[in-house]
């Protein structure tokens, strides 16, 4: 009995494996086979609109974050779609961060522990309400930690920004999946850093 449950779970994360490798980009950013090479341009037009529709879904939900999010000192918004493994969730996205009339490019990792298997799409809102906060995100990139959630907990100062959570100093968050809005902050453990290619002229 105990052999043949090795031998299922062994299968499994097999299969698993093969589901993530197929749905991951190649090596330095090649498309995955079946997958259609962008240009630049294109990749940079495709981040503006997915960046505008997941405000647009903020504003539908909270009118008054508009306000708030435009008097905010930047933001950013990342598309993510990862695989849920049986005890590893894994994916990579890209969004911009914005600030005026200053627009950064990045990209993100994401990677969350825990049960579940299925494909899985978030979209993210970061939102920065002092200058330091902003640019240290997209200077420094900023890896989500334990440490984020309890500098969370410990800074309450500075103003809301309606129905975000308070992520850290600074820095308010909202996250989409596909049913919409969710109370989760899948940030633990992912990494988001400038994107060379689609920021160099």
């Amino acid at each position: 009995m105990r052999m043949k449950q090795l031998i299922f779970v062994s299968g499994l994360m097999l299969a698993s494996s093969v589901l993530l490798a197929q749905t991951m980009p190649g090596p330095q950013g090649e498309p995955a086979a079946g997958q259609v090479q962008l240009t630049p341009a294109q990749q940079r037009a495709a981040i503006q609109k997915h960046t505008q529709a997941t405000l647009n879904e903020v504003y539908k939900l909270y009118p008054d974050a508009q306000a708030q999010i435009a008097k905010a000192a930047g933001y950013a918004v990342f598309q993510t779609g990862g695989v849920q493994l049986v005890l590893l969730g894994a994916g990579a996205g890209d969004g911009m961060a914005v600030s005026g009339k200053k627009i950064v490019y990045m990209k993100m990792v994401l990677a969350k522990a825990g049960l579940g298997f299925g494909i899985k799409e978030t979209r993210q809102v970061f939102v920065f309400s002092t200058a330091k906060a902003f640019q240290q995100f997209i200077n420094k990139g900023w890896t989500g930690s334990a440490e984020a959630t309890l500098a969370a907990k410990a800074d309450e100062s500075g103003k809301a920004i309606s129905g975000a959570r308070h992520l850290g100093k600074g820095v308010y968050f909202y996250q989409f999946t596909e049913a919409g809005l969710t109370a989760e902050a899948t940030v633990v453990g992912s990494k988001y850093y400038q994107d060379a290619a689609l920021n160099s002229k």
